[in-house]
């Protein structure tokens, strides 16, 4: 890859928690949505701001056996122990939730290489100088 020469900049842009019941007793799961924006400049030297954007659901798995007075419950399951925290507990660990999620997807490598990709594609000539008479006419013989 070509070198791109500055800072990128990750913002959690979405964080909603649902949960498993009109009781709202547990949360089942947390749409996550991260943007990034890179500033700097690109290979040529040129001072470019970009941006991406990526969003998925997480469900919460505990893969041990359940913990007594763990804050959460559920049914196992061949992929493990599937779990709906209270929300409590969602609310004072957002942040490592999120986190967790968006570190085992390898977003943040993802969202670099669609900034990448973004700059280095063929950039349109928006105000090409047509001739004096306009755009040229399609040759009738084409027809």
């Amino acid at each position: 890859m070509a070198h791109l020469s500055g800072t990128y900049t990750y913002t959690f842009s979405r964080l909603d928690p649902m949960y498993n019941n009109s009781l709202k007793t547990g949360v089942q799961s947390l749409v996550v949505g991260l943007s990034c924006t890179f500033s700097g400049v690109d290979e040529n030297g040129v001072s470019a701001v970009e941006g991406a954007y990526i969003d998925g659901t997480t469900g919460f798995t505990n893969w041990t056996d359940p913990i007594p007075d763990y804050p959460a419950s559920g049914v196992t399951g061949a992929s493990g122990y599937a779990v709906n925290y209270t929300p409590d507990y969602v609310s004072g660990n957002i942040s490592g939730l999120a986190n967790e999620y968006v570190s085992g997807l390898g977003w943040l490598h993802q969202l670099e290489d669609q900034i990448y990709g973004k700059l280095h594609t063929p950039i349109s000539w928006s105000d090409f100088p047509f001739p004096h008479d306009g755009i040229p006419p399609v040759n009738p013989e084409d027809e």
